[in-house]
């Protein structure tokens, strides 16, 4: 169930994380404008008491969506939106070649559950941490960098309880990399099937 679930996610991750790339121009543009009008320095900030500044993000949003004040947004040639978007260009790249290695150890995950090879597991126990971790240290990041407001903690809670689960699912699968190497386990023939065996027999009849 973990393999499926981390390789669709890798799928649908890769998409949207090549898309970026290829527009990585004009969404550095969009983020370099989001920093300036809403950022940690920005007068906006200074007023985030005022429940008005969060429809004004959302509306900013919308309307550089689309395409609506396309003219607000910087030049090209601006400095600090140069610097972004080469930082994006390798962020991006990074992105999807981890994305790509995650596909394959959650293949490899699915696999060594099947067979009962623990090593084949060991991959996706490494990755799935490491993901978890830098997903919690961006989310951080975020906040630092946006503020620390009413929105950016919701989505910093958000954020924390998503990571619980996602470490709880890590142990799950680490239970199993456990068991897998258990000596009672090593010598006998490995059987993925379900804890409790249930025989249906179908709906019973009422008997007369």
């Amino acid at each position: 169930m973990m393999g499926i679930m981390t390789l669709a996610l890798s799928v649908f991750s890769i998409v949207p994380m090549s898309i970026s790339l290829v527009n990585r121009d004009y969404l550095s543009r969009v983020t370099v404008h989001m920093l300036n009008k809403f950022g940690r320095n920005s007068q906006e900030n200074k007023e985030a008491t005022d429940p008005i500044n969060y429809v004004d993000l959302w509306g900013t949003v919308t309307d550089i969506v689309h395409k609506e004040k396309e003219d607000d947004l910087p030049a090209e040639d601006d400095l600090q939106v140069v610097r972004l978007r080469e930082a994006m260009l390798v962020f991006f790249i990074v992105c999807i070649i981890l994305l790509v290695v995650y596909l394959f150890v959650s293949l490899m995950l699915m696999y060594g559950s099947v067979k009962g090879s623990r090593w084949y597991i060991l991959p996706w126990l490494v990755a799935s941490l490491l993901f978890v971790i830098a997903y919690m240290v961006g989310m951080c990041l975020s906040t630092v960098l946006f503020g620390v407001s009413v929105l950016s903690l919701v989505l910093l809670v958000i954020a924390i309880v998503e990571s619980v689960v996602a470490f709880y699912l890590w142990l799950c699968v680490v239970s199993l990399f456990q068991k897998l190497g258990n000596r009672q386990y090593a010598n006998q023939a490995w059987e993925l099937k379900p804890r409790m065996q249930v025989n249906y027999s179908g709906i019973p009849r009422e008997q007369r």
